[in-house]
Parts: structure tokens; sequence; C-alpha cells
């Protein structure tokens, strides 16, 4: 996988951004890493910057994965978790290639259909900290006091924020577009129930397990359930979803099957 690396101009850096970018290269040497003048088109693009300006631009960069903006020391433990992911699968995938299992990643472009299974599942981890919350409150226009001022929220029973009920959903989502079922997918429906609060520094995992699906002439109606926990093992989130996935990009090898998920068959029978 190729990872591309763009710096802002440094004009106030507050933490060692060549040592985290350094520590990456050192972690996973089995990715190709790429400086900005070395192309515009990579599987992944760090934007790193020094401070919370975030004044970087990304124009004319194009990450077939992800970008991720990096403007605090603590913002590359995202990348750390998904990189590890990343890591994670492609062994997964290794060892079904050897058994003799067809098998294909979801990684655009790779002429392949992504093969999938009633009974796969897949998972992500992030920690949520405040610039999280504020840079999602700023993109959705929900900046209730609740979630973004700690003195207001004090004083409610929650005792400290929230972060937003929707951003830790969200994880699900991420989960089903870059991971199960894939790059191409379709969102068509959600279930949602909150479960739990989640506070600023809770490090949640969201998993999704493909339950079961519906094949059409073009494409199947996959049922995924999704569940985010967070470091004490609480589930704070607990969702069931459908997504549309065309027959042109996926094959499910065992439509006809179905699976149980007990952490979430209680919430919808």
């Amino acid at each position: 996988m190729t990872i591309g690396i763009k710096y802002c101009g440094g004009c106030n850096s507050v933490y060692n951004r060549g040592r985290q970018t350094q520590l990456l290269k050192e972690q996973f040497p089995e990715h190709e890493f790429r400086t900005a003048a070395a192309g515009t088109v990579c599987d992944v693009w760090l934007i790193v910057c020094g401070c919370m300006r975030s004044c970087a631009s990304t124009d004319g960069l194009t990450a077939r994965k992800r970008m991720f903006i990096l403007p605090t020391e603590r913002s590359f433990e995202e990348v750390l978790a998904y990189l590890r992911a990343e890591r994670s699968e492609a062994k997964s995938r290794g060892r079904d290639e050897a058994a003799g299992e067809e098998v294909s990643p979801a990684d655009a472009g790779n002429g392949r259909k992504t093969v999938l299974r009633v009974g796969q599942s897949a998972q992500m981890e992030k920690t949520f900290f405040k610039d999280d919350i504020d840079k999602f409150a700023a993109l959705t226009g929900d900046f209730s006091r609740l979630h973004t001022d700690a003195a207001f929220a004090e004083k409610s029973d929650f005792g400290r924020p929230l972060v937003h009920g929707m951003l830790t959903a969200s994880l699900i989502s991420s989960v089903m577009g870059m991971q199960l079922p894939g790059e191409g997918t379709v969102f068509t429906e959600a279930q949602t129930r909150f479960l739990k609060p989640v506070f600023y520094g809770d490090t949640i995992t969201a998993r999704v397990r493909f339950l079961s699906c519906r094949e059409g002439k073009a494409g199947y109606i996959g049922t995924f359930s999704g569940i985010c926990t967070n470091q004490n093992g609480e589930m704070t989130v607990a969702a069931r979803c459908r997504q549309l996935m065309s027959k042109e990009l996926f094959e499910v090898a065992n439509p006809g099957e179905t699976e149980a998920d007990p952490d979430t068959d209680g919430y919808w029978g």
C-alpha cells in the first residue's frame, strides 16, 4: 500500500512531526511511504499539520482509501489503529488464500470482485479527543454545549462533555464502507440504539458482522449488525443495517445462509 505524506509549513509546530512519521515507517515497513512531490494519488494520505490550525492544503491529492488530517500527536493514534487493522486483514487474507479459498481484497481498481461470506466480521478502533468533537461540530453544525462546553456539561447529569452519538455510530459506517462489505457498497437502512454515553478520551471499537443477504438480479441486499464498545467492554451503540452490493463489485459465496448475533438479536429479534 502506498502512503503519501504532506507536511504543513511548520510555522507553529507543537510536536515533533518528523519523529511521528518515522515511527510509522518503522512499525509498518511493508508499506511504501512517499512525499507529496512523489505523486498525488496514493492509497492513504497523511496530512501532517503542526498545530490545530491544520493549514496544509489537500488540493490535488487523491486517496484511494483514506485521508488523515493530523494536527496533534494524539491524532496519529487513528492512523496506527487503521494500519494495524489493514495488517490484520492482509494476514487473514493470506491464510484464506493459502487454504485455497477465493478471497478478494476490497481495493478499488484491482479488477477483482470482493468475495464475501455470511458470518464474516470486521472491526476498527478509535480514541476520541476534543479535536474530533470540534471538527464534527463544525462539519454538522451541531455545537450543542453538552458536547463542546466542559463547564456547561459539568452541570449536566453526565458531569462531563459527551461525544456526539452520531459520531460514535459513524464508526460502524466506516467499517462497512472500508472493510465489510467494503468500497462500493451503498448504505440503505439503519436502526440504531444508543446505550451508554461516550466521553472524551474513550477508546471505541466498532465491530460489524454479516448476518444474511437477499440476492437479486443485479446485486445483493445484505443485513449487517454493528456494535460499538468502549475500553471497558461496555456496549455503547447497537445497530442493524442494510447495504446494497452490486454484483459488478461483490459476490456472496453463501447467500442462502444466516448468522445469529447474540450482541444485537435481543434488540430486534
